[in-house]
């Protein structure tokens, strides 16, 4: 698993570098994957050193900044 998480450190990093968005301390990528059958799974990926407690804290953090302004969307705004 190391050799996924070197590279996803590395194609991340090289990402924020070239939009001037600063250096990647740490992520927790959420992936759907779409096997050769077809068949949809989940796949989660972290750069190197990321504890579990880090990576739920990340997660968690993420889906309270989606849920937001998800919910003002169907909300028409109006929360």
């Amino acid at each position: 698993m190391t050799d996924i998480a070197d590279s996803l450190e590395e194609a991340l990093s090289g990402v924020l570098a070239e939009h001037e968005r600063g250096l990647l301390a740490r992520a927790v990528v959420v992936a759907e994957v779409l096997d050769e059958d077809g068949e949809r799974t989940l796949s989660i990926l972290t750069t190197p050193g990321v504890m579990e407690w880090d990576a739920l804290g990340l997660c968690r953090y993420g889906v309270i900044s989606v849920e937001g302004p998800a919910a003002a969307y169907f909300a028409g705004g109006d929360l």
